[in-house]
């Protein structure tokens, strides 16, 4: 399957948001496999010198892994943790591609996320694990977090499969 548009809802996120002049305007894709995304890092989120700031490497793969987990199972995920490994430099003003998947569900709640982040040679740059929690609409509203109306938005990033995507389950 060739890599196809995932559609957004919430254009003032750091990460993702189209109106956000401060943010990464991170588009995503998928193969169904995998979530991507492709992004250059803006100058003003740089670290020390020329680098990007290790920061905003850890937000573009925390940002790939949540996307990869909403997508595929068609909740709504908060990271519970985040390990990001630097293996190369991440520059300013370079481009990356940062992909992310599920590696395994642990319960029906719980799944272990991937990331990984390479340059446009296909050099790995970082990469990352976590765990995120996965909640159905009902829960994440018990929480407090998000409006509703926000929440219903967000359902444009979900799978067409209501399947859970690859067989993820709430059992």
């Amino acid at each position: 399957m060739s890599w196809q548009p995932i559609s957004k809802a919430d254009h003032r996120c750091f990460g993702c948001g189209t109106e956000n002049p401060h943010g990464l305007n991170m588009n995503f894709e998928t193969d169904g496999e995998k979530v991507r995304t492709i992004v250059t890092i803006p100058e003003h989120l740089r670290g020390w010198a020329k680098l990007a700031h290790g920061g905003v490497t850890s937000t573009i793969l925390d940002e790939v892994m949540g996307w990869a987990s909403m997508y595929f199972t068609n909740k709504y995920p908060l990271t519970r943790d985040l390990n990001v490994t630097f293996q190369k430099p991440v520059y300013i003003n370079q481009t990356v591609i940062a992909t992310g998947w599920i590696k395994e569900q642990k319960n029906r709640r719980k799944f272990l996320m991937v990331g990984e982040l390479h340059d446009e040679n296909g050099e790995l740059l970082a990469s990352s694990s976590s765990e995120f929690a996965m909640f159905d609409k009902a829960q994440f509203l018990k929480l407090g977090l998000v409006e509703e109306a926000d929440l219903d938005a967000m359902t444009c990033t979900f799978s067409s499969s209501h399947d859970y995507g690859h067989g993820y389950s709430d059992d």
